[in-house]
């Protein structure tokens, strides 16, 4: 149009012929006129709205909400971050050392709480190795070979504690044992490990993440015959756990060697040391108000009557961790991957007291079922929060704001890093996260809604389903 209207104005400055010019704006004038309307027209349009909005609509702030019919909800604590304070411990941890029958054992700051001897078996200092017993016996011989092993072959449970098998309970008496695979591994994780030379033996240093305590495990060899293998340079140590392959031959060891230690299996007829390991006993119980099905809550006084657990699923006590969960799982997590997560990226509504789904209805029975999204929210309402400690475990101490009554939320840490497999979590003593029975909103069903706790306060925010958070059972 701009190109018709640019010519007829030329054509008009040429003085073209009176004819043909008056021709050319018949074809034109019509167009040209038309354009020039629409132009006047959007311009007017616009104005009038304007007007209009500004004479029929209000301000916004002056735009008044309607009375609710019904009384309203307290609002949603989701997604706001909560500063928690920091007070004296509940209980104190204990002590670092002591002795159990006239024999010393150092706290290494474990999660189980198991306590360390400072020697092993047979021996008067840390840095002598001690004698060599076949497994599950108790006695020291001159042969070690398949024919003169008492259990080779044989199906055989767990003998830590049991004094017919343990050398550590025969001979140092009640309390002590020989440690489990589990408590083995645990030392592993949960200490660093440096290959050191004490007053001439070759050995390995544990010393503890947490207090900084250490131990010293001495090279000792082993013996297969009447022969002493690798006694200068290498350590190898039986735990309590038979290995199950069906045919009844080996047990869970823990061998060390220069730069290399790592568990391992040995044939039960070898001569291995013995470390021995004790429990110590703290007084953590919390309030409780009844049983389901074994297993104690406390009333905590909130509106909706909920009852929460006093101690974690996979727990025995209230500063134990507990297992950890991928969400809509059962059994515990032991590797963070979406691939092995039965519920990433599928479509779920709420699973509470869902067997199939909720680890809490699956394995306390009963009532028992994983909280809600809106049950954390009820919580947070209706109790004050506190980061302090509990016998050997950090962590939140839940206070109701209506009869005193509380909880206590381990810091249990997370399975969320390629690094932590195995069931052994990161951030133990320092973060938490619980999950909700609740699917994250727009998440493309790869996220559902978590308690966490980290840096001086807690949260309640989407998460990846396949992370492995704890859970703490709750009951109507």
């Amino acid at each position: 149009m701009k190109k018709l209207i640019i010519l007829a104005m030329v054509m008009a400055t040429l003085n073209v012929a009176d004819v043909v010019a008056q021709s050319f704006w018949k074809k034109v004038g019509k167009a040209v006129e038309k354009e020039a309307v629409n132009q006047i027209n959007k311009r007017i349009g616009k104005q009038s709205d304007k007007e209009k909005t500004s004479k029929t609509q209000p301000q916004k702030t002056q735009q008044t909400q309607p009375k609710p019919t019904q009384p309203q909800k307290a609002p949603s604590q989701t997604n706001k971050a909560h500063q928690v304070p920091t007070t004296a411990a509940l209980v104190p941890y204990g002590p670092t050392t002591g002795k159990v029958n006239g024999r010393q054992w150092v706290d290494l700051g474990l999660p189980s709480g198991t306590r360390w001897a400072t020697c092993n078996v047979d021996a008067v200092t840390p840095e002598q190795p001690g004698k060599h017993y076949a497994w599950g016996e108790t006695v020291v011989k001159t042969s070690y070979a398949q024919a003169t092993c008492k259990h080779y072959g044989k199906n055989v449970t767990d003998i830590s504690g049991n004094k017919a098998y343990d050398v550590a309970t025969a001979k140092w008496g009640a309390g002590w044992r020989i440690p489990t695979q589990e408590e083995f591994s645990e030392l592993a994780f949960y200490c660093t490990w440096k290959y050191v030379q004490k007053k001439g033996r070759w050995g390995v240093e544990f010393t503890s993440r947490k207090n900084n305590n250490s131990i010293f495990l001495p090279a000792t060899g082993s013996k297969d015959g009447t022969s002493l293998h690798e006694a200068s340079g290498c350590g190898m140590y039986w735990t309590s756990t038979p290995y199950k392959d069906g045919y009844n031959n080996g047990a869970h060891e823990y061998h060390f060697g220069g730069a290399l230690g790592e568990m391992g299996i040995a044939e039960r007829y070898y001569g291995y040391a013995v470390r021995p390991v004790t429990n110590y006993t703290i007084n953590t119980a919390t309030p409780s108000s009844g049983e389901i099905n074994g297993y104690k809550w406390v009333d905590l006084g909130l509106p909706s009557g909920l009852k929460w657990a006093t101690c974690n699923l996979g727990s025995k006590a209230v500063d134990q961790d507990g297992a950890h969960y991928a969400w809509g799982e059962t059994i515990p997590h032991i590797e963070k991957s979406s691939q092995k997560n039965k519920m990433y990226g599928k479509q779920s509504g709420d699973i509470a007291g869902n067997a199939q789904y909720d680890a809490a209805r699956a394995l306390w029975g009963g009532t028992w079922r994983l909280p809600t999204e809106a049950d954390f929210n009820e919580l947070i309402e209706n109790c004050t929060f506190e980061w302090t400690s509990l016998g050997r475990r950090n962590g939140l101490k839940v206070t109701s704001k209506k009869n005193g009554n509380y909880i206590f939320l381990p810091a249990s840490g997370n399975i969320r890093t390629q690094s932590a497999t195995y069931g052994r979590a990161d951030e133990i003593n320092t973060q938490l996260s619980y999950w909700t029975s609740t699917p994250a909103r727009n998440s493309y069903s790869n996220n559902a809604y978590a308690f966490n706790f980290s840096n001086g306060s807690f949260i309640i925010q989407a998460n990846t389903r396949f992370y492995g958070y704890s859970i703490r059972p709750v009951s109507e």
